[in-house]
């Protein structure tokens, strides 16, 4: 239960996003690079990340307050190798980071052979009502920008998705820094039946 919450958090955007939402033919800006170059993957990096998750549930399911720090590699690391580990996906080589506030992913995607784009998605994320909530704010396959509504369309769509994955706890504080991604939070309390 615990790896499939997690999972379906760290990949939502490459989910909902990439699989067939360019179809804007305006000129796209360039696809960015991790500050610091290329990030590894690792799978302890990956195994870490994993475990921190894990103990913040635990620590949240005891009515104490959860902190989870998240860091580029253990994203990278997370979600590359759940994707090796997920057929069918078309999305390879992603590179995930923190910085001024935004999450940025980027990766090669092959809808089919020997068609391939690098890929580009921007968001940020805050928290309203205890509950985290992300608005993407870029995205681009190759030349190819999406269109606006496509970008709020997959917005609400994730944000439908965490809140769902949301509903028993409240988040307190969210914070995107500088290779790293914080959050911290408690359970809601459940009524007495």
């Amino acid at each position: 239960m615990v790896r499939h919450r997690t999972i379906a958090l760290l990949i939502i955007l490459c989910i909902c996003l990439l699989p067939g939402l360019a179809c804007s033919l305006s000129g796209g800006g360039e696809i960015p690079t991790p500050p610091g170059g290329r990030i590894a993957v690792s799978s302890e990096a990956a195994e870490r990340l994993r475990q921190n998750f894990s103990r913040a549930l635990q620590e949240a399911s005891t009515g104490g307050e959860f902190r989870l720090f998240v860091t580029n590699e253990e994203i990278t690391s997370l979600v590359a190798l759940t994707l090796q580990e997920t057929s069918g996906m078309p999305l390879r080589d992603p590179q995930i980071w923190f910085t001024a506030g935004r999450v940025y992913m980027t990766g090669s995607f092959s809808p089919f052979w020997p068609l391939h784009f690098d890929s580009l998605i921007v968001a940020t994320a805050v928290v309203q009502g205890g509950q985290v909530v992300v608005q993407i704010e870029r995205a681009q396959m190759g030349p190819f920008p999406f269109p606006q509504r496509a970008l709020d369309s997959s917005s609400r769509s994730i944000n439908d998705t965490l809140s769902q994955m949301q509903s028993d706890l409240e988040v307190t504080h969210l914070e995107i820094l500088e290779g790293e991604l914080q959050i911290a939070g408690v359970r809601r309390q459940q009524p007495n039946p």
